[in-house]
C-alpha cells in the first residue's frame, strides 16, 4: 500500500513536474552563465611551416584571447598556457591559402571547466614560397660626429656579411644589412662594440650569429690653412749691406692637427731669406725658407724664390 501510495504521489501531475524541474534546470544554467566572467588576453602566434617553403605575406604575430569563465579560475590562468598554433605543414608547394588558429591548454588552464576560449582572428591567409638563402654585406649605421677637432679615419664590421634567409620575393629585394645604431658624437678616441645586425623584416632570418664585431679608429683630424701676408724676413745680413726697397709679403699653407692649426695666425709664420750669401752690393736671387711653430707642417709657400737689391748700407 505505501508503494503504491509512493507511486501515486510521483507521478501524479507529471507533466508540471516536469516543467517545474525543466525550469529550474534552465534558471541554474542561465544564472551560471550571467555570473561568468570574460578575461583579455594576447599570445604569440606560432606559424608551422613546411621545409622548404617560407612565409612571404605579413601576418599577426600575436591574437587576441577571450577566456569566458568563473572569475576565480580564469584569472590564475597564465598567459604562456594558452598557446595558439596555426599548422601548415600539409602545404607542399607555393601559394596562398588560408588556415585556422587553433587554440590549446595547458597548465593552469587545462582541467578548468567550464571555459570558454575564444581566438581572434580565427583564420588567417598566408603566402607561401620557396625558401631561399642569401649572402649580403653589412653596413654599421654610423650616427653623429666625433668631436671637434677629430675624425674617424677607418671603420671595420667583422664579418663583413651575413646570410639571410627567407621567403624568396623578401630576400631577393635585400641588398644589404644593417647594424644597430653607432653613436659616434662626441669621440675623442678609438672603440670597438659587438652590435646587432636588423633585419627589414620580421620574415627574414640571418642564418648564424645575428651580431658583428665593429672596430671603429678616431683620431685627432688633420686639416691644411693658408696664412697670408706673411712677413718675409732678412737673416744674417752683414751690417755694411741693406735692402735698396722693402721686401713683399708671402703666403704660407701649413698643416696639422685642427686644434693646433685654427689657432695658428699670420703673424705666428714666416719666410726667411739667407743674406749670409751677400758679399758686394747688387741684385740676389733668393730662395725664401718657411718657419712655423712647433707641430705645424708647412705644405707650400710663395715665393720660392725672390730678386733681391742690395746696397752698400749708410750707417
Amino acid at each position: 500500500m505505501k508503494a503504491r501510495r509512493l507511486r501515486r504521489a510521483l507521478f501524479s501531475d507529471l507533466p508540471v513536474k516536469v516543467i517545474c524541474i525543466t525550469a529550474a534546470a534552465v534558471l541554474l544554467l542561465f544564472h551560471r552563465v550571467n555570473t561568468l566572467t570574460e578575461r583579455f588576453f594576447s599570445v604569440p602566434l606560432q606559424v608551422n611551416v613546411p621545409a622548404g617553403l617560407a612565409v612571404a605575406s605579413a601576418y599577426p604575430k600575436s591574437v587576441r584571447i577571450t577566456l569566458r569563465g568563473a572569475e576565480e579560475e580564469i584569472y590564475p590562468v597564465l598567459e604562456e598556457d594558452i598557446e595558439a598554433v596555426v599548422g601548415l605543414e600539409g602545404r607542399k608547394s607555393a601559394g596562398i591559402f588560408r588556415a585556422q588558429v587553433k587554440v590549446s591548454r595547458k597548465g593552469t588552464a587545462a582541467g578548468i571547466e567550464p571555459l570558454e576560449v575564444r581566438v581572434e582572428p580565427q583564420e588567417i591567409t598566408f603566402t607561401l614560397e620557396p625558401l631561399t638563402e642569401k649572402r649580403v654585406p653589412v653596413v654599421p649605421d654610423l650616427r653623429g660626429s666625433p668631436a671637434y677637432g677629430y675624425e674617424m679615419v677607418q671603420s671595420v664590421v667583422s664579418p663583413s656579411a651575413a646570410m639571410v634567409r627567407g621567403a624568396r620575393s623578401r630576400v631577393q629585394g635585400i641588398s644589404a644589412l644593417s647594424t644597430e645604431e653607432v653613436d659616434l658624437t662626441g669621440r675623442t678616441g678609438s672603440f670597438a662594440a659587438k652590435l646587432k645586425i636588423t633585419v627589414p623584416s620580421a620574415l627574414v632570418k640571418i642564418a648564424g650569429e645575428p651580431t658583428v664585431e665593429f672596430r671603429a679608429t678616431i683620431q685627432e683630424a688633420v686639416v691644411a690653412k693658408s696664412l697670408q701676408p706673411v712677413q718675409i724676413a732678412g737673416i744674417d745680413l752683414a751690417p755694411r749691406f741693406a735692402l735698396k726697397a722693402p721686401l713683399q709679403s708671402g703666403r704660407i699653407e701649413v698643416q696639422g692637427p685642427q686644434l693646433l692649426v685654427d689657432g695658428v695666425r699670420a703673424d705666428q709664420v714666416r719666410l726667411l731669406l739667407d743674406c749670409s750669401v751677400v758679399k758686394r752690393a747688387g741684385l740676389y736671387v733668393l730662395h725664401p725658407r718657411p718657419e712655423a711653430p712647433s707641430g705645424i707642417t708647412v705644405r707650400d709657400w710663395e715665393p720660392k724664390e725672390l730678386s733681391v737689391e742690395f746696397v752698400p748700407s749708410r750707417r
